[in-house]
């Protein structure tokens, strides 16, 4: 299966990094690429034997789920960090 193999979770990172090069909105794409290069790191650490073996996802739909939840939550950090940096600043005359 192709969620299986790291370099799978490079390129689908990739694309969504190009998707937000169009997009530039930083909520739905940069943290789906983010959470994809998090994936395939997981998925080498789990190949090479640098994980043990209790921490395996051994069905496809876990690994989708592992990876959707973890851009969930990097887009809920992204969203309460970037926002407070951001100044509310309506008056048109201020430049």
């Amino acid at each position: 299966m192709f969620v299986f193999i790291f370099q799978t979770w490079i390129v689908i990172g990739i694309a969504f990094l190009v998707f937000e090069l169009f997009d530039g909105s930083t909520i739905f794409f940069l943290p789906l690429s983010l959470s994809s290069f998090v994936t395939s790191a997981y998925v080498f650490a789990l190949e090479n034997m640098f994980l043990p073996s209790i921490l395996f996802f051994d069905q496809w739909y876990e690994l989708l789920l592992f990876w959707a939840l973890l851009g969930l939550i990097i887009s809920l950090v992204l969203v309460k960090f970037w926002k407070r940096s951001a100044v509310d600043d309506s008056d048109i005359n201020n430049y």
